[in-house]
């Protein structure tokens, strides 16, 4: 594991109601099934459904307006997706006109019986104006955004006898559409049986028997006694060091025994535990991480295997942590051989293991490198890496069989949502004749993609290569909030990450049962891994409190002394990413403690799942959709809030809005405003708010490029080749909003501007835009500009990665007369290679020109205009009702003072820049009279 990522803009605001809000369920009216649930068998009769052999195969297709570049269609895999990373058919039309499309596969001989077709799609937030279609039942789509895949299925139908059968994807792909299809299954209906009926009063007797609990928990299937489901708790000892507490379900402190043991009650059967060759500086201070040694591991160990658990050595042949992003060589094998490595991976892997086993440590499972896509010890061929690889087995085999243990031998890679990645892996490993039994996966439903990819891949390795498979590394946050004072992997305000499951205790749970009902429906499925659920912060933090700064500086403390951290400062030479984000912990809200240390109802999670358990009805939130508006605009707030409770259903529920407050809000002009409201929730009433939004007026026509290529010109030098260079696009994976953009990429030089014409009345006015991509070299030039006449107003910016949306604004653009044509537009001057895309122009009037005073020119009345006298301009009011205020509401009339004070000061400061030379003596008097009286400046 080694994970910091950044980028999840939350489009809804959830309000009001903690997750722990207990509903009576007295009265509440669930709605009945409409039908007694039908069982349905998954069967493989369409070739290639998932396209998962990288081209067509099994389909056939046509597109006559495909040109490959405004229209057309293909097999690809969506690097930047979360969702799904495997391949998928991608088809777009950018055409003005719709365009013709069929992708289809004839069936044949397809038994009698009953069927239903299930696939999925995403795409562009509109109508495709495809649809598939199966033996006369077809399903329309209707797509929501780019990464936001929905499952399609159509009305079952009867064949009576055996038949072909066609699946097509078929009709006119509408103008400006793009799209992308993927895992066509067809479905048959299991006839009901004795066993049927069996099963049902088992569920019935399953249900009665589920445990009473604060969350549901829907009991798995193949989740048995020999099931592993366990924890990575490396961190630990530092944390106990660091002198953090942790507590049972009634408040009892444990001890360090006792915590493994509370652990072993609430279902753990397995701790893993990794291993750092040397995690420290040339002085012995700690790299930090749980400074995770050989004898940390023997001591927890010991407390684990007492308490009736077995352990999962974790080595990462590394003095500091590997993972895809780095696979650094430990300090004592810098410089050596690939061969002289594998005798210090042999030596070091058995005295390590021989050390734990002589201590009486149950170690049952040997990972031989962590997350190793890349390489492992330094080495990245996989003629090398296989070497070390082989090296860390054969020593497990004989230290196994010298102690007469069993010890499973694991490999352990990551980003399961890459088409074709693990099947590599495995390919490589058997070319190489690597001895293991377990190929182990991280899952993290945060980037890692769906579920259904991640069974596809094990249960290929399953399969065609005979061996065992699990998860050695999931989590899933329980709230957003810091604890530390170091930022979280997942925090608010995040964009790019997918949140698939309530953030909640509730949603945490929901997401580590799928986690292991998907491993548990696999053959060879072995178990699941946790990772980290007791990483909390030392001291909690609250950046608000008072004593905010002293707790960070003891976190500090904590975090370089006892390695309690990410990581310390000490490890920023052997790792040098270290130095820029060494700190505390990153996941202390993915843990099954809270910030105190008080276990949460989802450390039972691994016992529940093998018993089931059902809570009191609950909200875990309701959410109101935020809402933006432009001035002029008739602003409506949402009618509805979705209200979300703990069993998992969703209702839709009437808002009764303040109007008085909205109204206020629209008499105010532009701003932004929290309009509050009322939800009715099984007769009780609940708060909520909305996050209204309202902007100027935009004078840019076509602002996001939603019409195509309407009034912008392009220039784009750069382009020698006629290929790629800058266009507008649609292309959902490089958006803001909506589905369109102005795309960049090119294998030339970059050297373009893009311009929009618009004329303006006398004022002053604000230009935006947001800009996001990546590798544009150190010395690229990015601008964002205004030219008015001769005048030019400009900003520079930049572009920091993907989906990291910069947002440039020029300011203060000044217009001296009516009906002024001003351009507006970006340059941009980049290396080959570079890429990234603009969205979302904004052009506001923000106010009106103050003519200047010309130096030393008299007004009318032949005075100097003196700012300390009453002829500096009337500040602007916010119209405010006439309502008499009540007396808590009076303005203050010191306050007031203050306000007009200040109000004086900035008009004089604006008249000083024009006629400073004039009245330089006066200004610097009435200067000192302002500090003697009121003390500031």
């Amino acid at each position: 594991m080694g994970r910091l990522k950044k980028g999840f803009f939350a489009k809804h605001a959830s309000v009001g109601l903690a997750a722990a809000t207990v509903l009576c369920q007295v009265g509440v009216a669930i709605p009945a099934k409409a039908e007694e649930e039908k069982s349905w068998k998954e069967t493989s009769l369409i070739e290639n459904g998932d396209f998962e052999t990288g081209d067509l195969s099994g389909w056939t297709v046509e597109m006559p307006e495909d040109d490959g570049d405004s229209a057309g269609c293909k097999i690809k895999v969506d690097q930047w997706a979360s969702n799904n990373k495997t391949n998928i058919f991608n088809y777009w039309n950018n055409n003005e006109d719709a365009a013709e499309l069929e992708l289809s596969q004839t069936v044949d001989a397809v038994p009698a019986g009953t069927y239903k077709l299930s696939f999925e799609a995403d795409g562009a937030e509109s109508e495709a104006g495809v649809s598939v279609s199966i033996n006369g039942e077809s399903v329309s789509i209707k797509t929501t955004g780019w990464d936001s895949w929905s499952t399609f299925t159509t009305e079952e139908f009867t064949l009576e006898e055996e038949e072909d059968l066609t699946v097509a994807l078929s009709g006119d792909v509408a103008a400006g559409y793009w799209g992308d299809v993927d895992n066509f299954v067809l479905y048959s209906l299991k006839e009901s049986s004795d066993d049927d009926e069996k099963d049902d009063d088992n569920k019935d007797e399953e249900e009665d028997n589920k445990i009473e609990a604060d969350i549901n928990v829907e009991k798995v299937p193949g989740c048995d006694a020999n099931f592993i489901t366990g924890v990575d708790v490396s961190s630990y000892l530092s944390e106990k060091n660091s002198g953090v507490k942790f507590y049972d379900f009634d408040g009892n402190e444990l001890s360090n025994q006792g915590f493994f043991e509370f652990l072993k009650d609430c279902g753990v059967n397995y701790v893993r535990l990794r291993v750092w060759n040397d995690p420290t500086d040339e002085n012995g201070n700690g790299y930090g991480g749980g400074n995770c040694d050989i004898d940390s591991a023997v001591k927890m160990g010991r407390w684990i295997s007492n308490a009736g658990m077995k352990v999962l050595i974790d080595f990462h042949y590394s003095d500091f942590w590997a993972d895809p992003g780095k696979q650094t060589a430990p300090k004592a094998w810098a410089g050596m051989t690939v061969e002289e490595k594998a005798k210090a991976c042999q030596k070091f892997t058995s005295e390590s293991l021989q050390k734990l086993l002589d201590a009486g440590v149950d170690v049952g499972m040997v990972q031989i490198g962590n997350e190793t896509n890349n390489g492992v010890a330094g080495e990245k061929s996989w003629a090398n890496m296989a070497k070390i690889f082989s090296a860390g087995s054969k020593v497990v085999r004989t230290v196994a069989e010298k102690n007469d243990k069993d010890i499973l031998v694991a490999v352990h890679f990551t980003n399961p949502e890459t088409s074709g990645r693990y099947e590599g892996y495995a390919a490589n490993l058997e070319k190489y004749e690597v001895d293991y039994d377990v190929f182990a996966s991280s899952y993290y439903p945060y980037w890692h993609g769906t579920l259904t990819n991640l069974k596809n891949v094990l249960s290929n390795i399953a399969d065609k290569y005979n061996k065992k498979v699990m998860v050695a590394e999931t989590s899933y946050v329980h709230t957003l909030e810091d604890g530390d004072g170091h930022t979280n992997t997942e925090y608010e305000g995040k964009s790019g990450d997918a949140l698939n499951y309530d953030i909640s205790v509730q949603g945490q749970a929901d997401s580590v049962r799928s986690v292991i009902s998907t491993v548990a429906s696999i053959d060879n499925g072995i178990g699941v891994f946790y990772w980290e659920p007791a990483w909390i912060p030392v001291n909690v933090y609250d950046k608000d409190a008072d004593n905010a700064e002293e707790v960070l500086a003891s976190n500090k403390e904590a975090w370089e002394k006892y390695g309690s951290g990410w990581a310390s400062s000490y490890s920023g030479k052997y790792d040098k990413d270290a130095s820029d984000w060494f700190g505390g912990s990153a996941v202390d809200n993915e843990a099954w403690f809270d910030f105190e240390g008080h276990a949460l109802p989802s450390a039972k999670i691994y016992s529940y799942v093998r018993t089931g358990a059902s809570a009191p009805l609950s909200v875990l939130r309701i959410d109101v959709e935020d809402v933006t508006f432009e001035l002029g605009d008739e602003v409506k707030l949402p009618e509805n809030a979705k209200v979300v409770y703990n069993d998992g259903s969703e209702i839709e529920e009437a808002i009764t809005w303040d109007t008085e407050a909205l109204t206020a809000a629209v008499n105010s002009g532009a701003g932004e405003y929290t309009i509050k409201g009322t939800v009715t929730v099984l007769d009780k009433e609940e708060e909520v708010a909305c996050k209204l939004t309202i902007n100027p007026r935009n004078l840019l026509a076509n602002p996001g490029f939603e019409d195509g290529n309407t009034v912008w010109t392009i220039k784009d030098d750069g382009n020698t080749d006629g290929k790629n260079g800058v266009a507008i696009q649609a292309d959902s994976s490089n958006v803001r909003t909506g589905t369109m953009s102005l795309k960049f990429w090119d294998n030339e030089s970059i050297d373009y501007t893009v311009e929009q014409e618009v004329t303006l009345d006398k004022g002053i006015y604000k230009l935006g835009a947001y800009v996001e991509g990546g590798d544009c070299g150190d010395d690229a030039d990015f601008k964002l500009y205004a030219k008015v006449g001769e005048d030019s107003f400009e900003t520079p910016t930049g572009v920091t990665g993907w989906q990291n949306w910069a947002n440039p604004q020029v300011e203060e653009i000044k217009v001296n007369a009516d009906g002024t044509t001003v351009k507006v537009g970006v340059s941009v001057k980049a290396v080959a290679g570079g890429w990234g895309a603009w969205d979302d122009f904004y052009l506001y009037r923000t106010g009106d020109v103050i003519e200047e005073v010309e130096p030393g020119k008299d007004d009318d009345n032949g005075e100097v205009d003196n700012p300390g006298e009453n002829n500096e301009p009337t500040p602007t009011v916010t119209p405010t009702p006439e309502d008499k205020p009540k007396e808590d509401e009076k303005v203050d009339p010191a306050k007031e003072a203050q306000v007009v004070i200040e109000q004086v000061v900035k008009c004089v400061k604006k008249v000083v820049e024009v006629i400073k030379p004039v009245i330089k003596p006066i200004i610097k008097a009435v200067t000192n009279i302002f500090k003697k009286i009121f003390g500031w400046w």
